[in-house]
């Protein structure tokens, strides 16, 4: 065999090693491609099975709150263990009342996975810039031809609902052929999949970017799955801390009246689609402007399909005072 030949031959025959071992280490590591995907296509009604998890977040955020808010005062900075358990909380509760400087507020972080909401919805969700950080799915590095669609409710109720499946089928199907028969790669294929296509994602956040997300993105007059996220980002972290998810809370409820349309400016000019929701009195009496005559939300809606309790503007409101908080807070609290 000719001494170029023999070269070759080992140059291919390494190439080869290398990439089988770099195929065992992706799925080491859970980073290899789902590849020959079936095809599949299953369909979401409204804001059904989206699925929120907290994977991560701060031990005792009431601590490292406590001693950032009162870092400015005395000889030492950890003043906790010289406080009463009930004088923590009051500082920690002016903190979430902006009494004091907000900037303790940053401490706390937590980390989500978001899974089955719309890939519009997460365009929604990730225009959040400060204070967050995500990481999304990857539409071209994966064979998506299982993944499946969310439509919404008041498509799914009405007679449109069969046409639309079938449209959504059919460039299913041209996604599938084209990443089977070769003709393009998944990059390519994926310029024919609607924003409907089911996303996932993780996302980490501090706990002042969160209230301000909150703020925007639990109000009914958002996209009903950026809705669905907020709210169950806000079930999440109520179960871990009580008291930082009470004030994690559309920001019209603050103010007691809707926000949506507001009087004396130029909001309807920029957008303002659909009706008032109806959960605060608006501004001024009824304004009539609306391109849709119903609130982009169904609040009773989400809350059945989600099996969770979205409380009223009054209901559900954040401890008064040591007595009214919940156990799990009182035990951070005194530790």
């Amino acid at each position: 065999m000719a001494e170029s030949e023999a070269g070759k031959m080992m140059d291919h025959i390494l190439h080869a090693n290398h990439a089988s071992d770099v195929d065992r280490m992706r799925e080491a590591m859970g980073t290899a491609p789902d590849t020959n995907v079936e095809l599949d296509t299953p369909i979401f009604e409204g804001v059904k099975g989206i699925k929120v998890e907290l994977y991560d977040a701060c031990v005792n955020p009431y601590k490292a709150m406590f001693n950032m808010a009162t870092s400015t005062w005395g000889k030492h900075i950890d003043k906790w263990p010289d406080v009463s358990p009930e004088n923590r909380f009051a500082v920690v509760k002016s903190l979430l009342e902006f009494k004091a400087l907000p900037s303790a507020m940053e401490h706390p972080v937590f980390c989500f996975g978001v899974e089955r909401c719309s890939r519009s919805a997460f365009d929604q969700i990730a225009r959040a810039r400060i204070g967050v950080v995500f990481s999304s799915m990857g539409w071209r590095d994966n064979d998506h031809s299982d993944i499946g669609f969310r439509i919404p409710q008041a498509i799914y109720d009405s007679e449109h609902l069969p046409n639309v499946i079938e449209a959504l089928e059919h460039c299913k199907s041209i996604y599938h052929e084209l990443v089977k028969s070769g003709q393009a790669n998944w990059q390519d294929a994926r310029s024919v999949i609607p924003i409907s296509a089911i996303h996932r994602f993780s996302m980490s956040i501090n706990y002042l970017a969160l209230r301000n997300f909150c703020n925007k993105r639990l109000k009914f007059c958002e996209q009903a799955d950026t809705v669905a996220v907020a709210w169950l980002m806000r079930k999440r972290v109520l179960e871990a801390f009580p008291l930082l998810g009470s004030y994690l809370r559309p920001s019209c409820d603050g103010r007691g009246v809707c926000e949506y349309h507001q009087s004396y400016s130029m909001s309807e000019a920029f957008g303002c689609l659909f009706a008032a929701c109806g959960r605060n009195p608006e501004q001024g009496g009824k304004d009539e402007y609306a391109t849709f005559n119903n609130s982009c939300t169904d609040a009773k809606t989400l809350a059945t399909q989600l099996g969770i309790k979205v409380p009223g503007p009054k209901e559900d409101l954040p401890p008064k005072n040591w007595e009214e908080l919940k156990e799990s807070d009182r035990v951070l609290l005194c530790l």
